[in-house]
């Protein structure tokens, strides 16, 4: 090649010393702020979940609750009982009540309040059942609340606000610790 071609078009024969030495020190510079970012995102987006999974319970638990006591002809906290529980649940409350859709046919229905652990994480559960198929059987369920400490507390009390067995109550209130604390939810029964 001649020299005028090579002064023309110049010659990349690789990266000088220099700019190698530049290119590290601006690396320690960047890779240290980018990992603190890393860190500190990973650090935050677990106080997230736990603050949403914490807004979640205390949004769902009182919708439900709230419309089972309501619909509530009898309210038992009776383990004995095995309708609407599985092995290893723990019954807080059961409610039961009877619809009559627009077919006629009447159904009973069971909304039970229960407690479970699953993965080592104490959920508190609404399960329902009916017996729209001939006998009772599980129509579903619902996890209400995450990370649930201890037994969830039951409070029957009447109308004049005494305390009362669950089965002669007009109202009906459940309080569960999380934990960010206490989470509540109540209602009266139309029933009594």
């Amino acid at each position: 090649m001649s020299r005028d071609r090579i002064a023309r078009y110049g010659v990349d024969g690789g990266v000088t010393l220099v700019e190698l030495l530049v290119v590290i020190a601006l690396m320690g510079i960047v890779v240290p702020a980018l990992t603190g970012a890393v860190f500190l995102g990973l650090r935050t987006t677990d106080a997230t979940v736990a603050s949403l999974s914490d807004s979640r319970n205390r949004q769902i638990l009182p919708s439900l609750f709230t419309r089972d006591v309501q619909s509530a002809g009898t309210v038992d906290t009776d383990a004995s009982v095995s309708t609407c529980l599985d092995a290893g649940d723990t019954l807080v409350v059961r409610m039961r009540w009877t619809e009559t859709p627009v077919s006629g046919s009447a159904i009973n229905r069971v909304a039970a309040w229960i407690t479970r652990t699953v993965a080592g994480d104490k959920i508190l559960e609404r399960r329902s059942c009916d017996d729209s198929s001939g006998s009772m059987t599980s129509a579903g369920s619902v996890s209400t609340a995450y990370g649930i400490v201890g037994t969830p507390a039951v409070s029957c009390r009447t109308s004049a606000d005494v305390a009362a067995a669950c089965t002669s109550a007009a109202r009906v209130a459940m309080t569960a610790v999380d934990a960010s604390g206490a989470l509540s939810a109540s209602g009266r029964r139309r029933s009594a």
